[in-house]
């Protein structure tokens, strides 16, 4: 039976990190790689490898891991290097090599740079006629890697899980821990040897900050070693004696004869007891904890003496140091924190402030840690929430202090870096089994891609890995034609080069990108590392990810350069909610252009921004000469740019004011969405109620339901069901404002926490900060998408279909048309929606803070907005209103709750 069913049925694939790459990581991986090891990057860094669970943090870091790893030449086993020693062209392309070639790598890229023509000045990576296993060749590499195996690694790598030990008391005792163990294992036993007895004597160094007490104290212990000794030998001596066996029977030594032995035993037994002194002296701290337990973890872990955690604290960041230089020297180390969103809150918390403690100015460690940055701010705020209250900021409750811990994390993540999505062709490999031989032919390394995916090519600006068969197997006419290719491209590749150097390396372009983003960064010195160190690093991973490779005839617009990398990256340092903004909204930036180039064109929905004068002044950079449109615009404009491929790497901070990716949270059954303080523009110029368009001020954020109330959630406070069209999902309708106020009073339970939303406040949520007819745009055609209504446009036609609407028609089970941006459902169509204020004709003297307009009591007629089942779509609009009498009910009538932060 079970052989008519396919072999993969009964796969299951795992789900544990890889260092294999199936998710199209590799060319970020190697641009990092390059980034993190490179001469002029240095320490310390810390890199952030973002992103929610389950998107690869983990596999991109091993994949880093590994590819940093490669530069140690001295990792090549002797049995690896004996059978290099033995290949040639014809044998190196069989399938089963494959995994020693790709080692090998480092150590062919090492010969190549070493004895190249440049002498090393730069590498000539497209030296096709470098054959690594021609004889002279394998000379210079016997040289090579002799030298290595003499010298200490390149680089030293560190890996900690943090939740393997999120129950321990601190956290970050048990870091530096492994961190010890880590380094041990990568070193030979002599190397351990000699690390360990420097890192001793350097302990000694800084507990007493005086040599002659160090040398004092060994020679003690030394005098004290020997006399002990020989107070033992004068024991078994008497011993011996009493046995009647005399030491010295057999022995020609005139020293252990019993005359000489007795004499001596005076001065033994004086001294003994002297030692004995000194000994038990010596034994008390901070002697013996250099040998037994340096750090003084052992205790810590069980300790609550405040006093001696402070002191730990202290000699910590100054023996962090001594470790590295002890067993490190003159290399680098790379430590990969994994898993830090995974342990507890708290203890998450605990390692990030240890890791802040690590960062000193003479440190030789490039930190990376995986986490989600949202759940690390909340751990933050969690762990701090009593400061929080004396920092003018929100509770955790109200989760504002999740701002808290965004600043924490900004203070010392040079680089941060989103894990990018794979695209859906990435995850056809794993119905692909990885013990199959790959039959796709290898990309050509110096093929310019111009595709988004990053699965499926990259330009590499120095590729760390060569072809070394794919060449020797070409016929020649083939090799020809691929030789003007290859010329082609690398003329296409280099002029890129040139035209987006690093600002270190030409003094023009780097006045020019300093004066330029200097101002919007407030002139700030820590602001501009942060921004130099960024820039480097974003436009290390565009060169790697084909971001400045075109098409020919491409218009200069559309073109990537430095400078419009420059300002993309500033804006992402100084301005991140509008990079939040843009991940939703791609018009957005080219919006802002337009407006900092032509100010008369205003646009409400872009106020936030175009306000700052910092930003609209950077924009116009370049962009402006003397009030008029310079003609190199084109070189600094950020209009018709493609963000997708820095916006998909790129880590944003979900600011409290935005609203494209509203958390929702559930009171009393009822699901709501937090709506933020801000502006908008409220009614419109169309119909006279909906007159005069005036500001709203909405000084407080809230929270509003994300749907409709539904006939279930009536039912369950009231008791009963008044709806004419019966559903547990559709929203309850007959219900009369008066009906309304019953419910808010019984579901209230004696407190203040809900009642109806103000116009103001159910528009500003409806609108969502747009200023056009419906929440989604202008485009009545898409009002299906979002609405239940009833299909007619114009008046009349409605008017004579309205006993065909009224028979066919009725409500439908809310949240199933597309939400508004802010993740309301319903907000056009479906039922009429009750608001709070009394009926007026037009909004003349309406109040300006967005609260309801309420100026009678008695006889009123309450409004409602939103449109219904049974109208059309001018009643859809987020300007419309609608109004009946306060004990009216109608099944196109229901309500959604607000309620109080």
């Amino acid at each position: 039976m079970s052989g008519d069913k396919p072999e993969s049925s009964f796969e299951c694939l795992n789900d544990v990190s890889t260092k294999e790459d199936v998710l199209g990581f590799r060319p970020y991986v190697e641009a990092i790689a390059e980034f993190l090891t490179a001469e002029g990057t240095k320490p310390p860094i810390t890199l952030s490898i973002e992103g929610q669970w389950g998107c690869g943090k983990s596999s991109f870091m091993l994949q880093l891991k590994e590819e940093i790893e490669k530069g140690n030449i001295c990792d090549i086993s002797i049995r690896e290097f004996w059978k290099y020693l033995f290949l040639n062209k014809k044998k190196a392309g069989l399938s089963e090599l494959k995994p020693l070639i790709s080692k090998l790598e480092t150590l062919f890229s090492s010969i190549e740079e070493k004895f190249s023509q440049n002498n090393g000045n730069e590498l000539n990576n497209q030296d096709e006629n470098f054959d690594p296993y021609s004889f002279g060749n394998k000379i210079k590499a016997i040289l090579t890697y002799t030298s290595s195996k003499i010298k200490k690694r390149n680089y030293f790598t560190v890996w900690f899980n943090c939740w393997r030990y999120e129950k321990e008391d601190e956290l970050w005792a048990a870091f530096a821990l492994n961190f010890i163990e880590e380094l041990s294992k990568k070193l030979p036993w002599h190397y351990k040897i000699v690390s360990q007895l420097r890192l001793i004597w350097r302990r000694y160094c800084i507990k007493f900050n005086y040599t002659p007490i160090i040398l004092i104290y060994l020679l003690l212990r030394t005098i004290s070693f020997i006399i002990i000794f020989l107070f033992l030998f004068l024991v078994i001596s008497y011993i011996l004696k009493l046995l009647g066996i005399s030491p010295s029977n057999g022995l020609s030594i005139p020293l252990v004869s019993p005359k000489n032995i007795e004499g001596f035993s005076g001065i033994i037994t004086f001294l003994t007891s002297f030692i004995i002194v000194i000994n038990h002296f010596f034994s008390k701290e901070p002697f013996t904890d250099i040998l037994t337990d340096p750090f003084g973890l052992k205790k810590l872990n069980s300790n609550t003496n405040y006093k001696e955690r402070l002191s730990f604290r202290e000699y910590f960041y100054s023996d962090f140091n001594e470790i590295i230089r002890s067993y490190v020297g003159t290399s680098k180390v790379y430590v990969f924190i994994d898993d830090l969103d995974r342990s507890e809150v708290p203890k998450a918390a605990e390692l990030m402030q240890a890791i802040n403690l690590m960062i000193s100015d003479n440190s030789k460690v490039y930190f990376s840690l995986a986490m989600d940055r949202k759940v690390i701010s909340a751990g933050l705020a969690a762990k701090n929430k009593q400061l929080l209250k004396y920092l003018d900021k929100d509770g955790p409750e109200h989760g504002y202090g999740i701002e808290y811990g965004y600043d924490f994390i900004e203070k010392f993540i040079q680089l941060p870096f989103k894990v990018p999505s794979p695209k859906s062709a990435d995850f056809l490999k794993f119905l692909i089994s990885t013990d199959e031989p790959e039959t796709e032919a290898p990309l050509n390394s110096f093929e310019p891609v111009n595709k988004p995916s990053t699965s499926e090519g990259f330009i590499p600006y120095k590729p760390p890995e060569r072809d070394l068969i794919s060449l020797q197997n070409k016929p020649k006419e083939q090799e020809a034609e691929s030789d003007k290719s290859n010329n082609a491209n690398t003329e296409l590749n280099m002029q890129e080069i040139q035209n987006n150097k690093d600002c270190v390396e030409d003094l023009e372009i780097s006045k020019l990108i300093l004066e330029m983003v200097s101002p919007a960064l407030g002139n700030n010195p820590r602001r501009i590392k942060q921004f130099i160190n960024q820039f480097r690093f974003q436009r290390t991973i565009g060169k790697r990810t084909s971001l400045f490779s075109y098409k020919e005839g491409t218009v200069p617009e559309n073109m990537w350069n430095c400078k419009k990398l420059a300002k993309f990256v500033a804006i992402s340092i100084e301005w991140n909610s509008l990079i939040y903004a843009l991940n939703s909204n791609r018009t957005l930036l080219a919006r802002l252009q337009e407006y900092a180039l032509k100010p008369e064109n205003e646009d409400k929905n872009l106020e936030k921004w175009s306000r700052d004068e910092r930003l609209i002044e950077l924009l116009r950079y370049g962009c402006v000469e003397e009030s008029n449109l310079s003609q190199n615009a084109a070189e600094y404009t950020l209009s018709g740019l493609d963000f997708s491929k820095l916006l998909q790497i790129s880590p944003v901070v979900p600011s409290s004011e935005e609203g494209t990716e509203f958390s929702s949270i559930i009171f009393d059954g009822i699901e709501f969405v937090r709506i933020p303080a801000g502006d908008f523009i409220m009614g419109s110029s169309e119909y006279d109620d909906e007159k005069p368009v005036h500001e709203i001020k909405i000084k407080k954020p809230f929270y509003l339901g994300k749907f409709p109330v539904t006939q279930k959630q009536w039912e369950e406070v009231m008791g009963s069901n008044p709806s004419r069209f019966k559903g547990n999902d559709l929203p309850v309708e007959n219900v009369s404002w008066t009906d309304v106020q019953e419910f808010i009073k019984k579901i209230n339970k004696g407190a203040d926490n809900y009642r109806l939303p103000s116009e103001a406040e159910w528009e500003y949520a409806c609108r969502a900060r747009t200023n056009t007819k419906y929440s989604f745009g202008d485009d009545e055609s898409q009002l299906r998408d979002y609405a239940w209504y009833n299909g007619y446009a114009a008046l009349e036609d409605w008017r004579k279909n309205m006993e065909k609407i009224r028979n066919e028609g009725s409500t439908h089970p809310v949240g199933q048309k597309k939400p508004n941006p802010w993740g309301l459902y319903d907000m056009h169509g479906n039922v009429w929606e009750w608001v709070q204020d009394n009926w007026h004709d037009n909004y003349n003297g309406a109040p300006s803070d967005g609260s309801a307009w309420e100026d009678e009591t008695d006889g009123f007629d309450p409004s409602f907005r939103g449109g219904s089942w049974y109208f059309g779509a001018k009643d859809c609009r987020s300007a419309a209103r609608g109004w009946s009498v306060f004990i009216g009910f109608y099944d196109d009538v229901g309500f959604r709750l607000l309620r109080k932060l």
